[in-house]
């Protein structure tokens, strides 16, 4: 299964369209089975889309001409004459301007999809409301499930928000799966190289992170710059971007794409990652 996650930065980037269309052509030019994205955007007030092509769920607030996951599927269809199936969930308001969520689009069709509140506590006005889109795969692929999801920092202002979303998609994500095996892909704004926060949390509760099984790896760090919530980033260079495994696959291949501190090639103000996984 080749498998890409990337957070967008959707509607904060300039030249935007040509850069969806960037990623609309490598998704095709692949052939990728499950596209994973985070900061999936849509303006507040645009006019709403009709009947969206290939849609599959997963949201409560309604889909406007401006979702970047809509039009994301849109190129694609430009480019194969046919979209994926997808799906998108709203997580919060961002910079007081968008309806900000995740997303997932699949080649095929899926068995089941599901929103995932990784913060019930908090409503849509709360930034701190973070949420996760999880499909079932179909038979071709074990019916193996996959879950995009952008969590919180460690903690903030003392609260241990990582830590408790974290929890939530633990708990929810297993009940789902059962006995299947599970991907959790996104943004997890925590540092691989940081001990004793959320990287180590997730591996210490049986999530395999699939950099350091994969037969083949190019690249590591996925954020290469201050960002928005990394702004006094020391380091210069932070792996927070993951794909975590349930069970220990076999990964043929884990690729850093998009370098987002190339001008020429980036398209966000993350990088990629791009698998080959044998399910």
């Amino acid at each position: 299964m080749k498998l890409l996650t990337l957070n967008v930065h959707s509607w904060l980037e300039i030249h935007q369209i040509p850069k969806i269309y960037e990623l609309a052509h490598f998704i095709v030019s692949e052939s990728v089975d499950v596209v994973a994205l985070q900061e999936v955007n849509q303006f507040r007030h645009s006019p709403l889309a009709e009947e969206p092509e290939r849609f599959l769920g997963g949201n409560e607030r309604p889909i406007r001409q401006d979702n970047f996951a809509l039009i994301l599927n849109q190129f694609i269809t430009e480019l194969t004459g046919h979209g994926y199936y997808w799906g998108w969930a709203e997580a919060h308001i961002g910079f007081d301007r968008y309806d900000e969520g995740v997303a997932i689009l699949t080649k095929s069709p899926v068995a089941r999809i599901e929103m995932l509140n990784l913060a019930p506590s908090y409503g849509y006005t709360d930034v701190p409301r973070r949420v996760a889109l999880a499909v079932q795969l179909g038979d071709e692929h074990q019916g193996a499930w996959v879950a995009s999801t952008h969590m919180s920092w460690w903690q903030r202002e003392g609260v241990h928000y990582f830590e408790n979303e974290f929890k939530q998609l633990d708990a929810q994500i297993r009940q789902l799966a059962g006995s299947a095996p599970a991907l959790l892909a996104g943004d997890f704004n925590s540092p691989a190289e940081v001990r004793g926060e959320g990287y180590d949390l997730m591996t210490s509760m049986g999530w395999v992170d699939t950099f350091t099984t994969a037969q083949t790896v190019t690249g590591e760090a996925t954020v290469h710059k201050p960002i928005a919530g990394w702004d006094a980033l020391v380091a210069a260079q932070q792996r927070i971007d993951f794909v975590f495994s349930s069970t220990n696959l076999p990964v043929a291949e884990h690729s850093v794409i998009f370098p987002d501190n190339d001008p020429a090639a980036a398209i966000s103000d993350h990088s990629g990652l791009y698998l080959k996984i044998d399910l």
